[in-house]
């Protein structure tokens, strides 16, 4: 079989802020496809400047194309194109540096190329490219080994380059380079795929790195000819796929990967050349309009894009020149604005990055291994206590039903241990925390005003919470706080 080679492989993955837990430091790890390492980097999550640790870059396989981080941040693993095979490193959450953990690196299918977690962070997959499948894991939630599972692995199209997850992990989908076509899977409860009936679904020639909307109704596919963006809509039921109406979406040059901003509201496309396209997303119908001073430059060969899970910054990766390009995203309008600190230098030919918070363990408070999902109920506003803050925020969300739980950030904790109190109805939890920093706190108790379990798309609603942080049982404020909407899990 001779390996189609249209694309360098390349890769921009970039993850989120950890659910439920501390927010540590934000660090960013680049994969350097011709350095064979991984460069580290602290991230300012204000300006969305990039700094580099101490003792980056860190040792990885051959040709590395591919980063993905778990949900809790606790493991980074690498695709290793050349020597198929994933490295699998820990994370430092108070310096950053990586270590390979016991048994990396893992053994995948031949040229693993793209690589991908669940959502729910049990299960890794890679899309090998020469073997026409894909390889699927386990992950272990205290070591982060990797076990394969059962059946794996599981036959795709020609040569697929990328798997897609929806937001609910329910779905994935695989991009086939060589036969122009998106496979869709079924992801069963123990990790296994089930090809969905009507599989695989035509596209554009080498379709690569896609994207699925944050409502989970739509999968966005670049393909190069004919150039454009091909859109689906998702069959919630079923996992089937749909052409959207006027798909394939004008793209410039020869569009790699699309990326979305967490709302839902805007996509961008990296055009292979020195372009990233924006384009405003129609909530009901998936259809694609540009936006306003759409395209904007982007280094000598921008291939992949990615953007932050706070919608606020948008990064590029610029293969030929060595170098990271970050933008800000107005939230209103999707204009990119290039960050004063950018471009950052990166190794040779970078091509992924992994943006993550690791959930830092302070004072036996948190167990970042053991997961557990809070129900939303009924809540009632607090009275004031002259040592409490009982504060209202008022949050929307624009993404998707979300069974919670919401969260605030809080600004600047002091150092030194610190108690970090919360009362809400049916719920009273006090975390410990030693290190100074910025903290999710979980406001679990949750009444919608349409729906009993969800917050609904474009729904505003307004929630009291109270908390209380005391310093050797003294009051203590942080600088100042702000409203986070996060899904998924609460380590606890």
């Amino acid at each position: 079989m001779t390996l189609t080679t249209s694309r360098a492989a390349r890769l921009l993955a970039f993850l989120g802020v950890a659910t439920g837990a501390a927010v540590a430091q934000p660090f960013a790890y680049v994969t350097n496809e011709l350095s064979n390492n991984v460069s580290g980097y602290t991230v300012d999550s204000d300006t969305g400047a990039l700094t580099e640790v101490a003792g980056s870059p860190f040792p990885a396989g051959n040709y590395p194309t591919s980063a993905k981080a778990t949900p809790s941040g606790k493991f980074v693993y690498v695709a290793n194109y050349h020597d198929n095979n994933i490295s699998a490193y820990s994370l430092n959450g108070t310096n950053g540096a990586l270590k390979p953990i016991a048994g990396s690196p893992f053994a995948t299918g031949s040229y693993p190329y793209g690589v991908n977690i669940s959502p729910s962070g049990k299960f890794l997959y890679t899309a090998n490219a020469l073997d026409d499948n894909i390889s699927a894991f386990s992950i272990d939630g205290v070591t982060g080994a990797l076990t394969p599972i059962a059946g794996s692995p599981f036959a795709a199209g020609s040569q697929p380059l990328w798997v897609a997850f929806t937001p609910s992990g329910k779905y994935l989908y695989a991009s086939n380079s060589e036969d122009y076509s998106v496979s869709a899977f079924a992801v069963n409860a123990d990790g296994s795929l089930t090809p969905v009936p009507g599989s695989p679904y035509a596209s554009g020639y080498y379709p690569f790195v896609s994207a699925v909307s944050p409502s989970g109704k739509f999968l966005y596919v670049p393909a190069e000819g004919p150039s454009g963006i091909y859109a689906y809509s998702i069959n919630n039921a079923t996992g089937a796929l749909t052409p959207v109406s006027g798909s394939p979406f004008v793209a410039g040059g020869t569009p790699a990967a699309v990326a979305i901003t967490p709302s839902g509201h805007f996509l961008y496309a990296a055009d292979n050349d020195a372009n990233v396209y924006g384009y405003r997303i129609n909530a009901i119908t998936g259809a694609l309009t540009p936006i306003s001073g759409s395209p904007f430059a982007a280094g000598i060969n921008t291939f992949f894009i990615a953007i932050s899970s706070s919608g606020q910054f948008l990064y590029a990766a610029d293969n030929y020149g060595g170098q990271i390009f970050g933008y800000s995203i107005n939230a209103s309008t999707g204009k990119l604005t290039p960050l004063a600190s950018s471009p950052s230098t990166a190794g040779s030919y970078p091509d992924s990055i992994a943006l993550v918070n690791p959930a830092v363990k302070s004072c036996g408070a948190l167990d970042v291994s053991a997961e557990a999902t809070l129900t939303p109920g009924p809540y009632t506003r607090q009275s004031r206590t002259s040592d409490l803050w009982n504060e209202t925020l008022t949050i929307t969300n624009g993404v998707t039903p979300i069974p919670g739980p919401l969260s605030v950030v809080l600004l600047g904790l002091p150092s030194s241990t610190t108690t970090l109190s919360g009362t809400y109805p049916g719920l009273t939890t006090t975390y410990c925390y030693s290190v100074a920093g910025d903290y999710v706190v979980p406001i679990d108790a949750l009444l919608p005003p349409v729906n009993d379990d969800t917050l609904l798309p474009g729904e505003v609603l307004s929630v009291p919470f109270v908390f209380q942080a005391t310093q050797g049982g003294a009051p203590v404020k942080p600088t100042g706080y702000k409203a986070k909407l996060i899904s998924g899990t609460l380590n606890k």
